[in-house]
């Protein structure tokens, strides 16, 4: 019957669609009483082929809203014929006529376009995902694996029946009028927007390493993988590293090649380098050495002693006067807080130049008392500079001076 084919929420068109239902009067009255066709065969065939001849009519006047496919389907006035005056007496009885009729359904005839973002509430759960009442035709689906950006075994602790949320919709309506949601695509598109904002801000994230491989480690940042490169990971990680969260910022951020680089170094290094001072001491292990001079941590930042840097005295071979794992203490010379870079400096700790070369222990031991010596030596030179230019001013006769040379 026309009621069960429609859900219709108005009170007045479940009142109409009862009545036309019940009355095949009236339902002639509206021209929604199906054709009949004679028993005969062949004038049934006919029929058929009449019935198939206004299907191809109706078709090429494109009628678009529900009452229109309802006529359709169930037969309509004959134009030649028109509305007869016994239809319209049936059409007063019941209080409504064609317009009244087409209005009341056009409030339910909603459409959905792929992309839509809609508010929904789910009302049943069905083997491989549920039911969501979106306001439309028939409900939608949502499958188990759309339901999160997580992996779904049960969509039961994932929603609630009565949870009233949003949806993407992904598919258009099917013969039934159902169309397929998505939550996980709305959490993707969230996360990405997000990432970016991050990224944009420069701000450090707390991050999981969920796996390590020759390349580096894959991280896991509110769903979304990123790839955490080698020379950009923790010093000395291992497999027990897996499952642990670490700093981090982000390098690259493309979400149409799904591509997310992330550092652990950078996150640690501007996070150290707020501590650090041109003129600071710090002490550090050789990592590395270079032909130009030798990478020194610095608790877990590297910072660059150029061979220039070593000692007052000509180096030729950095090898010959420092090894790999070697303690030293170092002066802070420059940093680059953008790039995560500082320079250090031993010869400002040689209290003869060349020490380094023939005692690096003892320009060690005495870092400190040289360090203070230094410092009270450049105050002393820039107080020395000051008072310079303040007798020098100071002895300049102003008024002798004309505007020009003032100005100069």
């Amino acid at each position: 019957g026309l009621s069960c084919m429609l859900t219709m929420r108005s009170s007045s068109a479940l009142a109409l669609a009862f009545a036309l239902t019940a009355s095949p009067d009236a339902a002639e009255a509206f021209g929604l009483r199906p054709p009949v066709l004679s028993s005969s065969p062949s004038q049934s065939r006919a029929g058929v082929a009449r019935a198939g001849s206004r299907g191809v009519k109706m078709v090429a006047t494109a009628p678009t809203s529900k009452f229109e496919k309802m006529r359709f389907k169930y037969g309509k006035p004959s134009l030649e014929k028109g509305i007869s005056q016994e239809m319209k007496d049936a059409q007063k009885i019941a209080g409504f006529d064609y317009s009244d009729f087409e209005s009341a359904i056009s409030k339910f005839d909603s459409t959905f376009q792929v992309g839509d973002v809609v508010v929904g509430q789910v009302v049943q759960f069905e083997q491989g995902g549920a039911l969501v009442d979106i306001g439309g035709k028939s409900s939608a689906y949502l499958g188990a694996v759309e339901a999160s950006m997580q992996r779904v075994d049960d969509i039961e602790m994932f929603l609630s029946i009565a949870d009233n949320r949003e949806f993407q919709i992904i598919s258009g309506e099917d013969e039934n009028g159902q169309v397929r949601l998505s939550i996980r695509k709305l959490e993707f598109a969230r996360a990405w927007e997000r990432v970016r904002q991050i990224q944009a801000e420069d701000c450090t994230i707390m991050a999981e390493i969920l796996s390590i491989n020759r390349g580096g480690a894959l991280i896991n940042f509110e769903g979304l993988r990123g790839f955490l490169p080698g020379s950009h990971a923790p010093q000395g990680m291992t497999e027990d590293t897996v499952g642990t969260m670490i700093p981090l910022k982000f390098l690259e951020v493309d979400q149409t090649k799904n591509r997310l680089v992330v550092s652990n170094r950078r996150a640690v290094v501007e996070t150290k380098l707020v501590n650090l001072e041109p003129g600071q001491l710090v002490t550090g292990i050789i990592r590395s050495i270079k032909p130009y001079g030798a990478f020194v941590d610095i608790g877990g930042i590297s910072g660059l002693l150029h061979i220039s840097q070593i000692s007052h005295d000509h180096i030729s071979d950095v090898s010959k006067v420092l090894q790999e794992g070697q303690e030293i203490k170092a002066m802070v010379l420059t940093q680059d807080k953008d790039k995560g870079r500082f320079s250090l400096s031993t010869k400002t700790l040689e209290a003869e130049p060349g020490d380094m070369i023939r005692n690096p222990e003892m320009v060690k031991e005495n870092a400190e008392e040289t360090a203070k010596r230094y410092h009270e030596r450049l105050q002393a030179e820039q107080q020395a500079r000051d008072q310079a230019a303040s007798e020098l001013v100071a002895g300049l006769d102003l008024n002798a001076l004309s505007s020009e040379e003032l100005v100069a």
